[in-house]
């Protein structure tokens, strides 16, 4: 967009919203439910205003990407606007040709007097909401810019945020956070060589209780006294095998300092507390020796224990004559799940483990089915590392964690060092399962349940032995899955269409292909795409996933 369409642009924005405000003022007085709406709009207004400021002051230092990409969201901003007039001078319109007269009129109105005041604002806040959910993850890559006039201009920006604080202090809903608020967090987890307080925690006497096919645990203080006392979740980090403990331990230092800055329901990724070190007793001298790390982190606010469960927990029990979630609940979920790896990678680190068992899910009625609040959230960080930080070349044969990752990561000795596009491949892994609601692994009923072949996994093996005319054994299953990729692309193609339609399906198979040299979406990024500031990959990803994911309309 050149310079003179952008002025055009804002200022239509900034015209049209302020017509919308002002002109909602008349309603305030209105019934309570009207009034509750009008504060609404006013908080998502406020919130937008701060975030297009800063577009217009960062421009000059933006990459060209993530400009377009930027810009683009401004042209959709003004396109929801102009709509939102629109259909508020139609309500306008409507009222003015009501007459007293019209008695048969006023006697249908009379049981919801504000029933269309109240229709149109709704669908007002609808456009704005999803305006933010669709430029939040692009407005905070601004972030990875590594150039001082970020923090000048944020700085400048929170001069003026009261206003969105204010306004957000009106509303009844659960109040979310100044995007500044979370944009200053993300610039100070990505603050290199910055002194920080130590993330280390003594150990804590602390009452545990198990989420069923889970990497994760809930825990709270031991206090008999007090059943009030808050829930934390707790993601457990063996040490990896090998002389240098110091490098996990860094590793775990910068994870647990940047997740410090995250917001549950903002970015999917729970607020880290601190991490507490694991000892064992050596088995010949009794020595203590640091055996792994606690993750510890902060329940998301409102959700108890028992609340949580895991999405493997909610596929398993499916298979076994569970509630099938809706279509619009799953892609809801696909929306979040891939818009949290966004964030993650905007933090600057890879995960390494996505899977379901580490999507936690606020299984309840306070899931709100209007997504004023995220109901998804990602851990199982035991692989994690720094995006910039080096990777040992080592894995395991679990053929259970094996179907999640990319063919050159398989077993014990993976050809290919990790990075960002093998966490997209996970990804893609999870939005398969999630659209044909089928678990890949399912587990015996036993004290101790192992993992076995879901429907989807027992037909790939079948249809391999019938090809390759070989019995596929526990030392044989490496070989076999290493092929489980082109499987998983033709399901994609073949049964998420007519289940979940065509969008979806292109939006896995990307996923699945983002390693392939001839892939659309990312067969041309190189790997110094990945390392200089993540910016264009980033981009990519949210072109070729998030917002083509987030355009799905139910």
């Amino acid at each position: 967009m050149d310079p003179f369409a952008l002025v055009s642009a804002v200022g239509t924005c900034y015209e049209y919203a302020n017509w919308i405000i002002d002109f909602c003022q008349t309603w305030k007085n209105a019934d309570e439910e009207v009034a509750e709406r009008v504060n609404i709009i006013e908080s998502c207004w406020a919130k937008t205003r701060l975030q297009v400021m800063l577009i217009q002051r960062t421009r000059p230092i933006m990459d060209a990407e993530l400009l377009r990409v930027l810009d683009e969201s401004l042209d959709i901003l003004r396109e929801k606007l102009t709509l939102a007039v629109a259909k508020l001078q139609n309500v306008q319109d409507n009222k003015s040709e009501m007459r007293p007269g019209f008695f048969g009129f006023r006697r249908k109105a009379r049981g919801d007097k504000w029933a269309l005041e109240k229709d149109t604002l709704d669908s007002v806040i609808r456009d704005l909401e999803d305006w933010q959910r669709r430029c939040d993850p692009s407005w905070f890559l601004i972030m990875r810019i590594a150039n001082p006039v970020i923090d000048e201009e944020l700085q400048k920006a929170e001069a003026t945020a009261e206003a969105a604080a204010i306004a957000a202090r009106s509303s009844r809903r659960p109040p979310s956070p100044s995007p500044l608020s979370l944009a200053g967090g993300i610039r100070d987890a990505l603050r290199r060589n910055v002194p920080h307080r130590s993330v280390f925690l003594p150990e804590m006497p602390l009452d545990t209780v198990a989420i069923p096919f889970s990497t994760a645990k809930t825990a709270r203080k031991k206090t008999p006294s007090d059943q009030s006392s808050s829930w934390y979740i707790l993601d457990t980090l063996k040490l990896n095998p090998g002389p240098d403990s110091s490098a996990m331990t860094d590793d775990v230092r910068d994870l647990a300092r940047k997740l410090k800055h995250a917001d549950p329901f903002a970015f999917g990724l729970l607020g880290c507390v601190g991490a507490v070190r694991v000892f064992e007793r050596v088995p010949q001298t009794k020595e203590k020796r640091l055996a792994g790390f606690e993750l510890v982190f902060r329940a998301p606010g409102g959700v108890t224990a028992e609340a949580l469960c895991s999405l493997r927990d909610l596929l398993v029990r499916s298979v076994s004559g569970g509630t099938v979630p809706s279509l619009t609940r799953r892609v809801y979920l696909a929306q979040e799940l891939a818009q949290s790896v966004s964030y993650m990678h905007t933090f600057d680190f890879v995960h390494k483990n996505i899977c379901p068992e580490s999507v936690l899910l606020v299984n309840s009625k306070d899931a709100d089915p209007l997504r004023n609040r995220r109901s998804s959230f990602l851990v199982g960080f035991g692989s994690f590392r720094s995006a910039e930080g080096g990777t040992r070349l080592l894995g395991d044969e679990a053929w259970e964690r094996n179907i999640y990752r990319h063919p050159e990561r398989q077993g014990e000795n993976p050809s290919q060092k990790f990075k960002m596009q093998h966490d997209i491949y996970s990804l893609g892994v999870c939005l398969l399962e999630i659209g044909l609601w089928q678990s890949f692994v399912e587990y015996s009923d036993s004290a101790t349940p192992m993992a076995k072949f879901g429907t989807v996994c027992q037909d790939f093996v079948d249809k391999f032995i019938r090809e390759h005319q070989v019995a596929v054994g526990a030392s044989q299953l490496g070989i076999a899955f290493f092929f489980f990729k082109d499987y998983l692309v033709d399901l994609a193609r073949v049964e998420l269409p007519h289940r979940m339609g065509e969008r979806y399906s292109e939006v896995v198979i990307t996923c699945l292909t983002c390693l392939d040299t001839d892939s659309d979406g990312f067969g041309d990024l190189s790997d110094q795409a990945e390392y200089t500031d993540g910016i264009p990959l980033g981009v990519r990803f949210l072109e070729m996933i998030h917002i083509r994911l987030d355009e799905i309309v139910l």
